[in-house]
């Protein structure tokens, strides 16, 4: 599992011209699966993990002296979070011009863990959970605060 996350201003994202979701302050984050995670990947410790380290990612400033500094979680903050598939997180550019996502999840199974992860972070954030649509074609626009973009990547931080 793959996720980009992104501290932004504001984020939203839409589908044939319909704005599906959107925050103000907060998390923008793209998530994806690996073939590697397979369908039930859900029942990893490296799943609810990965659902924590977003939540609890000191990257929001504090007040005082910590004003200037990586000090708060989202959740510290009172950030919102925004989650969106995708699957080109595994792309592969070792070879050619054109990228390879044999690496990314089957979608028959990617969607259904992308849902799960949007229950478990929406039960465990208490500041507000939104999401993209898995399969739609996505415009996703946000304004990145900072810039702030953090790489997590099961695979490093569970292994």
């Amino acid at each position: 599992m793959r996720i980009l996350a992104q501290r932004v201003h504001e984020a939203s994202v839409s589908v044939d011209g319909r704005v599906v979701a959107a925050i103000g302050t907060g998390l923008l984050a793209l998530v994806g699966f690996g073939r590697e995670d397979g369908p039930d990947f859900h029942h990893s410790p490296a799943f609810a993990g990965m659902a924590r380290k977003l939540l609890d990612l000191r990257i929001f400033p504090g007040q005082g002296d910590a004003a200037h500094k990586f000090h708060c979680s989202l959740q510290d903050f009172g950030g919102r979070m925004l989650l969106v598939p995708q699957f080109t997180l595994y792309a592969d550019c070792r070879k050619g011009r054109r990228p390879s996502f044999s690496n990314a999840g089957d979608p028959a199974w990617a969607s259904v863990m992308f849902e799960r992860f949007v229950r478990l972070v929406d039960g465990a954030c208490h500041t507000g959970v939104s999401s993209g649509i898995f399969g739609a074609e996505m415009e996703v626009r946000l304004c990145n605060w900072g810039p702030v973009t953090i790489w997590l990547d099961s695979a490093r931080l569970f292994s």
